[in-house]
């Protein structure tokens, strides 16, 4: 009896997690981030998902579980949506659906800029709205050129051209960074942050949506704020 009552307390606490996050989460950071045993959280993800309670997403960096009636669909009325999506979509999205994803946010900031002259939002609405879809526009426009195989790859610290498949610059020998949130190389131009406690590198605009959704570094698990995070770190 007592293991039936752990589990459906157990069942009900990871679906509440589900609710209150702002974006999918995989059954390992359910488990790390609440301190829960990861075979129970599979388990009951898996009797969850047959259920079709839960949903969940497979990307490159494993599969990520949300309640269905939180999150957008894949059908048309997604793409052209004027809400933002979570981030983790976009690594499912084809590069044709990337790119009327691209027009629906360029067609949303007009509408945005538009309302702001009309004075039909107020100043801290619209800095916080143009902010968000500059975000997601960037994010997009980063998958778009990661998948361009003849994309020029510059050293982010010493700005000399890499070649290909290797894990460090050969001019400066620093190992070549990865975002630890989406787990990309990090490039020339690139703007970068990295965490106050373990100082692991990370995309900035996929270091903060993820603070947004987690609260906790990708890396070291630490719970850090927005606020701490440090920028660059070529030197």
């Amino acid at each position: 009896m007592r293991n039936i009552i752990d589990t459906q307390s157990l069942t009900s606490q990871i679906i509440k997690i589900l609710r209150i996050t702002t974006e999918p989460l995989s059954a390992h950071a359910i488990s790390d981030i609440y301190n829960l045993k990861n075979s129970q959280v599979r388990k009951i993800l898996t009797n969850l998902k047959e259920d079709n309670l839960v949903f969940s997403i497979k990307t490159g960096r494993g599969e990520f579980y949300f309640i269905p009636d939180k999150y957008f669909k894949r059908e048309s009325n997604l793409l052209k949506s004027e809400d933002t999506m979570p981030f983790v979509w976009y690594e499912e999205l084809s590069e044709q659906e990337l790119t009327i994803r691209k027009k629906t946010i360029i067609k949303t900031l007009k509408g945005i800029k538009k309302k702001y002259k009309a004075k039909a939002i107020l100043s801290t609405d619209y800095f916080r709205l143009i902010q968000e879809k500059n975000e997601e526009l960037f994010i997009i426009n980063q998958i778009i050129e990661d998948r361009k195989e003849d994309k020029i790859k510059i050293c982010y610290f010493c700005d000399s051209q890499l070649i290909e498949n290797e894990k460090s610059c050969f001019s400066c020998d620093k190992e070549i960074q990865q975002c630890s949130v989406c787990k990309r190389n990090i490039y020339a131009d690139d703007k970068v942050l990295r965490c106050p406690k373990c100082d692991t590198y990370a995309h900035a605009s996929h270091i903060i949506e993820w603070l947004k959704a987690i609260g906790s570094c990708p890396n070291c698990k630490e719970h850090i704020l927005e606020s701490q995070l440090i920028s660059g770190g070529k030197n």
